[in-house]
């Protein structure tokens, strides 16, 4: 049982995949949103001190818990219980926790 902080989706891409001629990959048409499912996110590390060409951007790294299901994704968009956006994240590792009946994702 996960204590709901938050909410995922997932990002859905259509079209694309591979040119039957050429054999080269065709970009996907459009990206979408999943529905949102309820989680428990917590920091992992956040700062604010990433610097790149002279910009500076904040650096985070998050745990995030769901119910027990099938999860596939590349990437997720985490949002509080207010709806405000916390980031859009590249999925590094997806872990089922068979004891507890959630999955574990790491961004």
């Amino acid at each position: 049982m996960i204590i709901q902080n938050g909410t995922i989706e997932t990002k859905v891409k259509t079209g694309g995949g591979i040119d039957k001629e050429t054999g080269h990959p065709v970009k996907p048409s459009a990206a979408s949103w999943s529905s949102p499912i309820p989680c428990q996110y917590t920091p992992n590390s956040h700062n604010y001190l990433g610097v790149s060409t002279g910009q500076h951007f904040t650096q985070a790294s998050y745990t995030v818990l769901i119910e027990e299901q099938t999860f596939e994704a590349e990437q997720i968009r985490l949002k509080d219980m207010t709806g405000k956006v916390v980031g859009e994240y590249s999925i590094l590792s997806i872990e089922p926790l068979e004891a507890v009946c959630e999955v574990k994702i790491i961004v």
